[in-house]
């Protein structure tokens, strides 16, 4: 947490210093002292207020089967219907400012998931912010009901979701039992 920290004092500190460093210098034909340069943003500016990472869920994703290896657990398959519902969680998550599994107005996990049309019988879901992919599965490996979500031999499938919002990498990690049989949202597909 601290590294973060120290990152983002030291690019304002580079900034300001050469920001100060142009404002010295003299406009020869005026006689003044002006910036030959555009003002610097401020580094909250600079930085993309909302950036999907898909670098980030494949690494949550490798570390998540590695784990269950471990443990002897079979690996999870990435579902791309159960990534538009996570986004869009993750979503909402960010638009709040909060971590949570249902916001007024939501369906709950079980019904949001049941709408992708993924034949399921069991959900559960881990949310989470941190500054980072490896922070975030750290996090949720020492949490034991996080830790169980990520090792039930149970789910054989997931959407992990990762969204940069101001210098947080917000996760959602929807886990379910895929089945055979076919649901109605599936059957109109």
């Amino acid at each position: 947490m601290l590294r973060p920290l120290l990152l983002v004092f030291a690019l304002a500190s580079a900034l300001l210093a050469q920001s100060a460093g142009r404002s010295g210098n003299r406009d020869e034909a005026s006689g003044s002292t002006a910036s030959q340069q555009p003002t610097p943003k401020l580094l909250s500016t600079a930085l993309p207020s909302l950036r999907e990472d898909a670098s980030a869920e494949s690494e949550l994703l490798a570390m998540a089967n590695q784990s269950r290896r471990q443990a002897g657990v079979p690996p999870l398959r990435m579902n791309d219907d159960l990534m538009k519902a996570a986004r869009a969680h993750a979503r909402l998550m960010i638009d709040q400012r909060q971590l949570s599994h249902q916001f007024d107005g939501e369906a709950s996990l079980l019904k949001r998931l049941h709408e992708t049309g993924v034949p399921l019988n069991s959900v559960a879901e881990n949310v989470a912010y941190n500054y980072g992919a490896a922070q975030v599965f750290d996090s949720f490996m020492h949490s034991p009901p996080h830790r169980s979500n990520l090792l039930d031999p149970d789910f054989n499938a997931a959407a992990f979701v990762a969204i940069w919002s101001d210098g947080r990498l917000y996760v959602v990690q929807d886990f379910i039992r895929q089945t055979a049989e076919v649901t109605p949202a599936a059957q109109r597909k």
